[in-house]
């Protein structure tokens, strides 16, 4: 059986066999052969594409060895592939809806990734000998024979990352060619030449100064330059304050822009699966914690005892955060996990679209962990404050707890609707994924981005 979409001078045939379903496209205004693009395993619950590239008006390969990108069910957002072909908006042709975003979705100019992301699988290429790219929303991940497993998260951050510098390098290169404008004429107009600024984020740095060939300060002279701005950082607020307060707002930003870039990297790599290292993380910079609660929130403590030991050495319960509310003095219990936990386990009844999910089995076992620290926090941290000298007031009465575990926006349709229930249901216990931490770090980025600086008084 075949389904066949005609667009504007191409069709698209859907050839039923054996189960399986395969995307063959061809021109219909000039004799060419079928060119099979796609196939569907419903089954197998993957859709395999075959990379290809408009080059000199022939459809050739986009890689040298990596001659199929697989993307499991679970990374089609919910989309049947067989009903996905339609006509793309800006009159392209014909395209395949479903595949995820950052791959080339329009037949006639190769299905496959977009140029500006084919350099993740090079370098898959490069390092491994792999013929096959397969992405999914929660496999293991790296080489598995000859197929190179990774997760649609990792794929999410390396193609946000790349628009980032794709927009900053736009943005950097109209920066520093308004200045060169303004000092062709210079001279001539009677004014004085400038100097492009090199921006707050450290790629925008090293980018505006490639363009500009403006030396880059070593790591002694950076840090004489920081040195000398904190000694005199109280004359510049009263001097200048205007200026004090766009200086304070580059550096918010700058810090904010490392500490995303430092969470996009862990979130990533090896660190991903490391728990020690995202309790170091987060320790290192409370910043992040603090922007999770609609409360002014500081750390109390750290890696905190919160149960002590009976007699027999046994019994010990260590939070890895309690956090405290500075005005009052109530206490919050934080446990964290990893953006590799599962959020969502397997399906309970249902099926159709209409699965019910139970809660993943990483989940349960934090959000337990955590309600037994918080019962530790009602029934025995009283005591070993009123042991400890110097610890500060601590309502340890009104007590709450959250859990930072997983990457929410990696879960499907039916999955992300149980998450959300099950979260939603919780009392006492707020639970916050991975990438929900991120994106509100750069909303705070992006806000403090466009606010305007104070006005000089004078």
């Amino acid at each position: 059986m075949t389904t066949i979409y005609d667009g504007d001078g191409e069709t698209v045939d859907l050839r039923r066999s054996r189960g399986r379903t395969v995307f063959v496209w061809r021109p219909t205004d000039v004799r060419s052969e079928d060119v099979e693009m796609a196939r569907w395993d419903p089954v197998a619950g993957l859709l395999t594409v075959f990379p290809m590239a408009l080059t000199a008006g022939r459809l050739e390969p986009q890689f040298s060895r990596v001659a199929r990108l697989e993307i499991a069910a679970d990374a089609l957002a919910g989309r049947d592939p067989e009903q996905s072909v339609d006509e793309n908006d800006r009159g392209n042709g014909l395209e395949l809806e479903c595949l995820p975003d950052g791959f080339g979705r329009i037949f006639r100019y190769g299905l496959g990734l977009r140029r500006r992301y084919r350099g993740i699988v090079e370098i898959v290429e490069e390092h491994s000998d792999c013929t096959a790219v397969r992405v999914s929303a929660a496999s293991p991940e790296g080489p598995d024979g000859r197929v190179f497993r990774m997760r649609l998260a990792r794929f999410e951050t390396f193609r946000r990352t790349v628009d980032r510098n794709r927009d900053r390098a736009t943005t950097i290169a109209a920066r520093v060619n308004a200045t060169e404008a303004h000092n062709a004429v210079a001279e001539v107009l009677g004014l004085a030449p400038k100097v492009t600024t090199v921006g707050r984020h450290p790629v925008i740095v090293a980018m505006t100064r490639e363009l500009t060939g403006r030396p880059v300060l070593n790591s002694e002279e950076r840090g004489s330059l920081v040195r000398q701005a904190s000694r005199e950082s109280r004359a510049a607020a009263e001097e200048s304050p205007a200026e004090f307060g766009r200086l304070r707002k580059d550096i918010e930003l700058v810090s904010l822009d490392v500490l995303i870039d430092q969470f996009d990297k862990s979130m990533a790599g090896a660190a991903a699966k490391d728990e020690s290292h995202w309790q170091r993380f987060f320790e290192t910079n409370t910043f992040a914690l603090q922007q999770l609660f609609a409360a002014p929130i500081a750390l109390y403590g750290g890696q905190m005892t919160v149960r002590s030991v009976n007699a027999l050495g046994q019994g010990s319960r260590i939070a890895d955060f309690v956090l405290v509310n500075t005005v009052l003095r109530t206490a919050l219990v934080v446990e964290i996990k990893t953006p590799t936990a599962g959020l969502a386990g397997p399906v309970y009844r249902g099926k159709g679209g209409a699965e019910v999910h139970l809660p993943h089995r990483d989940l349960l076992g934090a959000i337990a962990q955590l309600q037994s620290q918080m019962e530790s926090v009602r029934t025995d941290l009283p005591g070993l404050l009123r042991g400890t000298p110097g610890a500060e007031a601590l309502d340890t009465f009104h007590v709450r707890g959250a859990v930072i575990a997983g990457i929410a926006g990696a879960l499907g349709p039916e999955e992300k609707a149980s998450y959300l229930r099950h979260r939603g249901g919780l009392s006492g216990v707020d639970v916050i994924a991975f990438d929900e931490v991120r994106e509100r770090l750069a909303v705070l980025r992006d806000l403090l981005a466009n606010q305007e600086p104070p006005a000089d008084p004078t």
